[in-house]
């Protein structure tokens, strides 16, 4: 091949990896070819790069969990359920999150969020509810202390008991949170990714960046089972939304769209977190495997492949383990300052019977958290 050939398809091959993409159509395919690293890149602005350094120790650090000295205790301390959603409101201080029942009915718990474990209390709670909240992925959407309490999710599967429509998860709501009903209202609706590239029936898992500029989402794509992850101008989405109950095609609208520089995982994704500058991947599964936290640039750069963490691990003692599963990402002021937070689900086998003896059919389930 002529000299000038070759360099004319290095410059097509380098512009198509780092040029920002419009529309789940022109999907990134180039591959960021960066060996797995727990150090970040040294070309990074130091205040990143500290960052990064950071979060890439081991284990972090226990914040506290299981609420006490609240109406629901039992319910709070003994949820059969994980906690699948968490998102973080700085301006009332409260700490709202999601979990599920078995046949897709989802509710919302409202906790007083403080710098200590006794200052953390139970303020309210939704009914389970279907067509409404997800099973995962809870993004909060107030930009200034004036604002409503929103959040952008995608769309319950399960529009009733008996009724499962897959292509929802494709679909991202805002809502507004409504107090007197113990509910949240739908604002709007957008169609983020499209049913024949996408599959259907895999969570979107939005989240929101701390300055609600930015919403990051991902699909699973038909062709391959990739992941590919999108981001929005949050702008943009809300100059082109329509009216509650219309969904809107924003198919096109993405900033850009890439597959994950990490493939496919052999553990779930479980949460997705970002700060504007960084999208933050977290892996776990429902066992006493560990945590993994992968970071990409907003482009999806592979930045840095946190070192699997055992958080959650060091708080059995008494008990029989049964699982310790990393469940979501979000950022929360902690001790004045904005923190990459995670929580993890516990299940404990520490229900005894009539005799006193520990059951191996029963456990309870405690959430923790950990500033990584």
């Amino acid at each position: 091949m002529p000299r000038f050939l070759k360099a004319l398809f290095l410059v097509l091959a380098l512009s198509l990896a780092v040029s920002p993409l419009s529309g789940c159509a022109k999907l990134e395919q180039a591959k960021i070819a960066l060996e797995a690293s727990d150090t970040p890149p040294a070309d990074l602005p130091a205040a990143l790069h500290a960052d990064l350094t950071r979060l890439s120790k081991v284990n972090g650090k226990h914040i506290g969990g299981s609420f006490p000295g609240t109406p629901g205790q039992a319910d709070l301390r003994n949820w059969v359920r994980a906690t699948q959603g968490s998102a973080y409101d700085p301006f009332d201080k409260v700490y709202y999150t999601l979990g599920s029942k078995q046949d897709g009915a989802a509710y919302m718990r409202v906790l007083k969020w403080g710098d200590t474990e006794e200052a953390r209390t139970y303020v309210d709670a939704t009914k389970f509810q279907y067509a409404r909240f997800p099973h995962q992925g809870l993004a909060l959407y107030r930009p200034s202390a004036a604002d409503p309490v929103r959040f952008f999710c995608c769309g319950n599967q399960h529009e009733a008991k008996d009724k499962e429509v897959k292509e929802n998860t494709q679909i991202l709501n805002l809502l507004e949170w409504n107090k007197a009903a113990k509910t949240a209202d739908l604002v709007a609706s957008w169609k983020l990714f499209d049913s024949k590239t996408y599959m259907a029936g895999f969570r979107m898992d939005a989240c929101v960046s701390p300055d609600g500029k930015w919403l990051v989402g991902q699909a699973k794509r038909n062709d391959d089972g990739k992941i590919a992850i999108g981001v929005w101008k949050i702008e943009k989405l809300l100059a082109a939304k329509g009216q509650p109950g219309t969904v809107v095609d924003a198919t096109g609208l993405a900033e850009r769209v890439f597959v994950s520089p990490w493939g496919t995982k052999n553990i779930a994704m479980q949460s997705l977190a970002t700060d504007g500058r960084c999208i933050y991947a977290l892996h776990s599964s429902p066992d006493l495997s560990p945590h993994s936290v992968y970071v990409m640039d907003m482009s999806g750069r592979r930045l840095l492949d946190r070192k699997p963490s055992t958080e959650g691990l060091e708080l059995y003692s008494e008990f029989k383990k049964h699982s310790a599963e990393g469940e979501c990402l979000f950022f929360a002021t902690v001790a004045g300052k904005t923190c990459l937070v995670m929580d993890v689900s516990l299940g404990v086998y520490n229900v005894k019977d009539e005799a006193g003896k520990i059951r191996d059919d029963k456990y309870s389930r405690y959430t923790h958290y950990y500033v990584l």
